[in-house]
């Protein structure tokens, strides 16, 4: 993005595409490198009402994708996705396919669960603690154990260890962290290595959960999640030591409470960069909360970005923060509509 002021003038029947290309030479805050301004990637849609009109509009090349079905436990609104591109026809096919599956994926995470649980099978992680991109575990019905991984239709496998399959999606994945769903109180866990990590989201009102496994250094730490059904504390477990149980203790409230959110949030569209890797999850959220009313959420932090009323500046500011590729949009679709549309 440029630094220096630019005058635009706008009217009502200006395109989309028009509109992104004037934003991106406005300063939405000093970025620490340049980069492409995005656009809209993909959209899902139901093929009865079709996509929006404005976001068709806007892109010059466009493909379909259908039928757009999702394997269970995933359940999706859409049953269509389209591609836009404003490069070349291939490009929107391939967003067009990757979109229905990033949906399908992001149906099948936010399936209903707990989603307070979360194990780290290996050994201790540097940096931030993040669980975006992350798998799922969930007990069969029949005996053991099936792992989804992100961005994929069907299930990894089945395993009648937990241990085995937490191992096997943080392989697929390359994120250390494994959601553990739909299994009960009491997860029994083998950690032959003493280094598995837990996170348990729960009330304080209900009493300290029991630990998963062996639990050789826990500790207890507040964290909002009441709004999100969670509960208010968090529960962390380390069989590596007591500085990796704080530092995921510190880091680890953050992305739980954006996982949580997300499950509401029903995103129906991609913006952002083409990539012909489709694994790399969607570094944040944009939530349309009224005509022209944005708030942008991200993974690490606890705060709200917004109320912003220009929701392409919003989405580039997402993307500086997050350095991601791509956010989710969410909200109903005609709050993003240019004026007048």
């Amino acid at each position: 993005m440029s630094p220096q002021p630019c005058s635009i003038r706008l009217t009502s029947r200006m395109s989309l595409l028009a509109l992104l290309a004037a934003l991106s030479a406005v300063t939405w805050s000093t970025p620490a490198h340049a980069r492409t301004p995005g656009g809209i990637i993909g959209v899902g849609y139901s093929g009865q009402q079709g996509p929006p009109p404005w976001v068709e509009a806007a892109c010059r090349y466009t493909a379909v994708y259908e039928p757009c079905h999702c394997e269970p436990p995933a359940h999706s609104p859409f049953d269509k996705t389209m591609g836009c591109s404003n490069t070349s026809e291939a490009w929107a096919k391939l967003d067009a396919q990757n979109s229905c599956t990033r949906i399908c994926t992001n149906a099948a995470n936010n399936a209903p669960g707990n989603g307070g649980t979360v194990a780290r099978p290996g050994g201790s992680t540097q940096g931030e603690v993040l669980f975006r991109g992350a798998g799922t575990v969930r007990r069969r019905q029949s005996g053991g154990y099936v792992g989804f991984v992100p961005y994929s239709e069907a299930p990894l496998g089945y395993g009648l260890e937990v241990e085995w399959v937490a191992s096997a999606l943080v392989d697929a994945t390359t994120v250390p962290w494994v959601f553990l769903e739909d299994m009960g109180p009491a997860i029994q866990w083998d950690d032959p290595k003493g280094t598995a990590a837990f996170v348990q989201a729960y009330s304080s009102e209900r009493g300290v959960p029991q630990p998963i496994g062996t639990c050789r250094h826990a500790l207890q730490v507040s964290c909002p999640l009441m709004d999100v059904k969670l509960g208010d504390r968090l529960q962390v477990c380390s069989g590596e030591s007591e500085e990796d149980a704080k530092r995921i203790a510190q880091r680890s409230c953050a992305p739980l409470r954006y996982e949580a959110l997300s499950r509401s949030w029903s995103p129906w569209a991609l913006y952002g960069a083409h990539s012909e890797v489709p694994h790399r999850a969607p570094s944040a959220t944009l939530v349309a909360v009224g005509p022209r009313q944005f708030l942008g959420y991200l993974p690490s932090s606890l705060e709200v970005v917004g109320l912003h009323e220009d929701w392409a500046r919003l989405a580039e500011a997402l993307l500086e923060r997050t350095d991601g590729t791509t956010v989710w949009l969410a909200g109903p679709a005609e709050f993003y509509a240019p004026k007048g549309e």
